[in-house]
């Protein structure tokens, strides 16, 4: 079982994000407990069904060595008693498929409702969504009940069955030559062994039938995992000393929507840029593909003259940080959340990082310091603070460049303009990209492009476009 789950976390995490973003959290997160632990049951169900043999295989050699005759009527008793419980191994599987399928409804479902539960209870909806989640577990419940009652049915036919085939035959041995009481007795309670053995590997295959579909839920999933592997492609070392590249990049989510469309731009290193635009201008876009999580659909993005596709992803990643508006925070320490993984970081480097990101005096005046626990997706922290210190996990790695996707677009005045002074302090060392949609969040830039239906419309420094009364940058000033 440990194995296994180790085995699909493994390739889950190593899956690729297109198809990722395509996933349901809940029922992913049942396919990698619930699926996985009732796979592991199935051991256990086989072990059952190999002991059931071997006593049966025992005991009927036993009852051919003292009754020939009535040990082969036993054995066509009992194929005929198998054959006729067929059904309810298909009904046990089919009952099974459907219960794997409403579980992963209802772990979608928790998972839904847990994350938005402020959501839920500042609409008042808690009863109707009590109401909706009691719907789905009471459909569990009558799964549960029929599978054990297509299980006890199954096993309560096997004692009728051996005391009639016991009944008859006495009536067609005991006028036979040569029969013999003791013999008789003997027999029977060789059959009635028999048949305890046969009960319990019926019962093991009913148990079969049932974990099945768990198991051919993983064996698909982890088929899926491997098909949609993130490929390390590349081997070359990050290099950015002169310039970062977009040529002729187009890129579409599906396929006929095309979301960039021919983009071009030139980013010298160590200079900030801003990326403004309407929504769905294809800011996020170009993030992704920077972020390396999407590959372009025509065109290529270089870096120092090496295309993208030929550095090292691992590389690639360490040299780039990156802040979005909806933060992810462990729930840990807040020195947890800022090394994030990264043991090479010393406490040293955690400090730094925190100064840079301007949260350092803050988590130390706090009780606790770097130790203080940020509750489940930072829940005990601002949405500045979170931000600050999702600003210093991005800062500690000493990226090359800096994404900030949307990043301040949801803090207060004081905040935004603590992170603007971070960002201010890494002109000249980090490559920034800002996306914003305030004016105020790219106004000390280096250069704006301002996107417009997957194509760069304008682009220019803050003053020069602030000039134009026709740009969209201006536009956004006088709003």
């Amino acid at each position: 079982l440990g194995k296994e789950s180790e085995d699909v976390m493994r390739r889950t995490l190593l899956s690729s994000w297109p198809f990722m973003l395509k996933q349901k959290i809940g029922s992913m997160h049942n396919t990698l407990v619930r699926d996985v632990h009732q796979a592991g049951s199935l051991l256990g169900a086989s072990v059952q069904i190999l002991q059931s043999f071997s006593g049966f295989l025992m005991y009927l050699l036993v009852a051919i060595n003292i009754s020939p005759i009535m040990t082969a009527y036993t054995i066509g008793g009992g194929v005929i008693l198998l054959f006729l419980l067929r059904p309810f191994l298909r009904r046990t599987q089919r009952i099974g498929q459907y219960a794997a399928g409403v579980e992963k409804q209802f772990a979608q479902f928790l998972s839904e409702h847990i994350i938005g539960m402020k959501a839920i209870k500042a609409a008042g909806v808690e009863r109707p969504a009590i109401k909706s989640g009691t719907e789905h577990i009471h459909l569990l419940r009558r799964l549960s009940i029929r599978q054990s009652l297509v299980t006890t049915v199954s096993s309560s036919f096997f004692q009728p069955f051996s005391i009639a085939l016991v009944v008859l035959l006495f009536f067609l041995t005991y006028n036979a030559p040569g029969f013999n009481i003791l013999s008789f007795a003997a027999s029977l309670y060789l059959i009635q062994k028999i048949f305890t053995y046969l009960e319990s590997g019926q019962n093991g295959l009913q148990s079969i039938s049932g974990l099945l579909p768990y198991v051919k839920n993983i064996t698909a999933f982890k088929r899926d995992l491997d098909a949609h592997r993130e490929r390390a492609e590349g081997d070359k070392p990050f290099a950015l000393h002169k310039e970062l590249v977009f040529k002729e990049v187009s890129f579409a989510y599906e396929e006929g929507m095309p979301v960039l469309d021919g983009i071009s731009l030139s980013v010298q290193a160590g200079e900030t840029v801003g990326l403004i635009g309407p929504s769905g201008a294809g800011k996020t876009s170009i993030a992704d593909l920077l972020l390396r999580l999407f590959k372009p659909s025509a065109g290529e993005v270089f870096l120092d003259g090496v295309p993208s596709a030929d550095i090292s992803l691992e590389e690639w990643r360490q040299h780039i940080g990156y802040v979005s508006q909806d933060v992810f925070l462990l729930n840990g320490t807040i020195e947890e959340n800022i090394r994030f993984y990264n043991q090479a970081l010393t406490r040293e480097d955690i400090e730094d990082a925190a100064r840079q990101a301007n949260i350092y005096d803050f988590i130390q005046g706090l009780p606790s310091g770097f130790k203080t626990v940020t509750g489940d997706r930072g829940v005990m922290l601002s949405g500045g603070q979170r931000q600050r210190i999702a600003l210093a996990r991005a800062l500690a790695g000493r990226p090359e460049i800096l994404i900030l996707d949307e990043a301040t677009s949801a803090l207060d005045h004081e905040s935004e303009k603590l992170i603007h002074e971070s960002i201010r302090a890494l002109h000249g060392k980090v490559t920034v990209f800002i996306i914003a949609h305030r004016p105020s969040t790219v106004a000390e830039a280096d250069v704006i492009l301002v996107l417009n239906r997957g194509r760069i419309a304008e682009r220019g420094s803050p003053q020069d476009l602030l000039q134009n009364t026709h740009s969209y940058f201006y536009k956004m000033q006088q709003t």
